[in-house]
């Protein structure tokens, strides 16, 4: 399809460069290091030895050979499948903020009455209970990973940022899924599309539920149906629903600021805890979801 405004252009550039610039947002967790500079940020990728630079004011990004890098990789390379991933991971989930939206590290799923939020941490299962949900309740898959919020006239605004489902090799197998492998994942991912008509959908629909996901590492937990998903009040959902935000740099006002009015309107829905530990199958903790779900609509 020919790009359009709301495409991000990714551009390659033979030109090495030194990225400089104040320490601004990063860690070796995303393979990103962000570092403040006039007119943007420059994301450096450790890993692979090129850098990207992100204008504040466009879409355009733009990976240069890493200068400091050159001795340790061949100057000639071209960009890898890691770089790819580097950026799809670490950083264009987190372009929004620098649009003034609030990105969100949760998948959206649209469910009968709207809108379905499971939040947590890489690898906590968000992709593989999203596939459940789709293929044992008929939910509807926007987004496993990552969308966008505001508020608007005192309203809540969530958007999917259309991006493709990544699920570890073994969870594909158990959902007889297939697709690309992609490389730079340590625990081995497949990429299975997400249809496109995801992205059309109605703004007006409202968000209905927040699972917070949380993965106990004991493998002796044991729940009876449903005692493991526990509601929040208020108060924590509020706290919980702003450890859901991405930023790209934490020192913004703005990001601040739009944090607190999102992760407010979020607590006025439901919000529900739901730790579950390794060796719970994602069948059980999907259906249970789903009757949670269900008793409230």
């Amino acid at each position: 399809m020919e790009p359009d405004h709301r495409d991000v252009m990714v551009e390659w550039s033979s030109d090495p460069v030194m990225p400089e610039g104040p320490f601004c947002a990063g860690d070796a967790s995303w393979g990103i290091i962000v570092l403040r500079a006039d007119g943007g940020v420059w994301a450096v990728l450790p890993r692979t030895g090129f850098v990207v630079w992100v204008p504040k004011n466009g879409t355009r990004l733009t990976v240069h050979p890493d200068l400091s890098q050159l001795p340790n990789h061949d100057q000639a390379a071209q960009p890898c499948r890691d770089v790819a991933n580097s950026l799809v991971t670490g950083l264009l989930s987190r372009l929004p903020a620098m649009w003034g939206v609030l990105p969100l590290h949760a998948a959206m799923l649209k469910a009968p009455e709207g809108y379905i939020l499971l939040s947590g941490v890489s690898g906590v299962g968000k992709s593989t209970l999203s596939q459940f949900l789709v293929r044992r309740h008929g939910w509807r898959l926007l987004d496993d990973d990552s969308c966008m919020a505001s508020v608007i006239n005192g309203e809540l605004k969530v958007t999917p940022m259309g991006g493709m489902a990544r699920l570890r090799a073994d969870a594909a197998n158990r959902l007889q899924l297939s697709g690309p492998l992609l490389s730079g994942y340590a625990d081995g991912k497949v990429m299975v599309p997400i249809e496109r008509s995801a992205l059309l959908i109605p703004e007006k629909t409202p968000v209905v539920a927040l699972f917070h996901l949380s993965r106990n590492k004991e493998h002796s937990v044991k729940h009876i149906s449903n005692s493991y998903i526990t509601r929040l009040d208020t108060a924590n959902a509020v706290i919980q629903a702003s450890t859901t935000a991405l930023s790209l740099d934490r020192e913004s006002q703005q990001w601040r600021t739009n944090r607190f009015y999102v992760a407010a309107q979020f607590g006025k829905t439901a919000n529900y805890f739901v730790t579950f530990s390794q060796t719970t199958k994602p069948e059980e903790v999907s259906d249970d979801i789903e009757k949670r779900y269900a008793e409230r609509h």
